[in-house]
């Protein structure tokens, strides 16, 4: 019987043949060009580098704003009254009057939490404005850090108060105190609840825009409490308006714009000087 050539087209045979031609003169391309990639590669050994992480979150940071938050909502709750005449001050001298009549901030539960709470979560920004403008993370973002931080947010405050009492004891205007010290505890209850959210946004976008976010809050709460100093001041002592505004000079402005220099100082040229 006589053998007839296959007349039926197969293109996957055709494809495949291709495929193989292609593929074997690829390979003898590259071993004709690098012949030794492979094979030899280069002397010497791979050490492994450890990946940087530019994330500034830690689970204490968390920790310490739902602490801060429970505060405030445990302080609304057992002293309502309080809280509002506290967050009324700002309205006016005739609701400091009426808070002083009542009780003594400075001996209050209220006041004193939120000192500690204001001081907590001022101490939390700076340290993560630190990593963010510095860009070291493994050097800032840490306890050792951030208890520093807190020492001197506290030697600050401290010594704000202890100045306070010495002026106001060397002019002889010892109400005045009372009257200081609501306005102190004031910001510090407005300064804790909007700074709250920036320093959330700031662990969860630690970008620089956030930093100067807060710092322009803080330095509106710094020019706010100035004011409000000036006036309650004014209102009970016979002191000299000029002499007033000189000690809230050294008191507020003064202490505020070295820090805010030497901060960005540091963080530009490396020194504070």
């Amino acid at each position: 019987m006589p053998q007839y050539p296959d007349i039926f087209y197969n293109p996957f045979v055709e494809h495949a043949q291709a495929v193989d031609t292609v593929q074997a003169v690829d390979t003898i391309a590259c071993d004709s060009v690098v012949p030794s990639f492979i094979t030899s590669g280069f002397e010497g050994t791979l050490t492994p580098l450890v990946r940087m992480s530019y994330e500034i979150l830690q689970g204490w940071n968390l920790a310490l704003l739902g602490l801060l938050l429970l505060l405030i909502v445990l302080n609304k709750q057992l002293y309502p009254r309080q809280f509002r005449q506290v967050l009324s001050v700002p309205g006016g001298v005739a609701h400091t009057n009426q808070l002083l009549r009542e009780w003594n901030p400075m001996r209050s539960f209220l006041c004193v939490s939120f000192t500690i709470g204001y001081i907590l979560l001022i101490s939390l920004f700076m340290q993560k404005s630190c990593v963010v403008l510095s860009h070291d993370v493994a050097k800032y973002n840490n306890w050792s850090v951030f208890w520093t931080i807190c020492g001197c947010m506290t030697g600050w405050v401290l010594l704000r108060y202890l100045t306070l009492h010495f002026v106001n004891w060397l002019f002889d205007a010892r109400d005045t105190v009372d009257r200081q010290m609501s306005v102190q505890f004031c910001i510090s209850i407005f300064t804790l609840m909007v700074m709250m959210p920036v320093v959330l946004l700031l662990i969860y976008n630690p970008t620089k825009y956030f930093v100067w976010i807060g710092i322009g809050l803080l330095g509106l709460a710094a020019l706010v409490r100035f004011v409000m100093g000036i006036i309650e001041s004014r209102v009970t002592t016979k002191i000299s308006a000029f002499y007033i505004f000189l000690y809230f000079c050294a008191l507020e402005i003064a202490p505020v714009a070295t820090l805010v220099t030497a901060g960005w100082r540091f963080f530009n040229h490396g020194s504070v000087f």
